[in-house]
């Protein structure tokens, strides 16, 4: 197969961001398949703080509901977590600092 350099350079940038070799990601493509992209190194660790943090808020939950009472520090504790992890998901995926997550601490 001939093809330019250009196009050379962007099958193996392609290939390599898929976690294929150059003829891997031709085999896929020639069966139908659409190759993606493997996802960010850090991103089984980001969802598994995600899934933390959502145990901690439903653990929470549980227990206001069992006893009318909401332990208001820990509840904005595992607030501010999960805004900072939104955060840091954000910025690994868009590649953008600072990006704004809506968040109202009173509600």
């Amino acid at each position: 197969m001939r093809m330019t350099e250009q196009d050379y350079k962007r099958l193996t940038r392609k290939a390599h961001k898929c976690g294929l070799t150059r003829s891997g990601y031709i085999r896929q493509l020639i069966h139908g398949y659409n190759p993606r992209e493997a996802p960010p190194a850090d991103y089984y660790g980001m969802t598994r703080e995600l899934k933390e943090i959502g145990n901690n808020m439903n653990q929470i939950a549980f227990m206001a509901n069992a006893t009318g009472l909401v332990d208001k520090g820990k509840y904005y504790e595992e607030v501010i977590r999960l805004r900072d992890a939104l955060r840091r998901i954000e910025q690994a995926v868009t590649g953008v600092k600072d990006a704004p997550v809506d968040f109202d601490e009173e509600s």
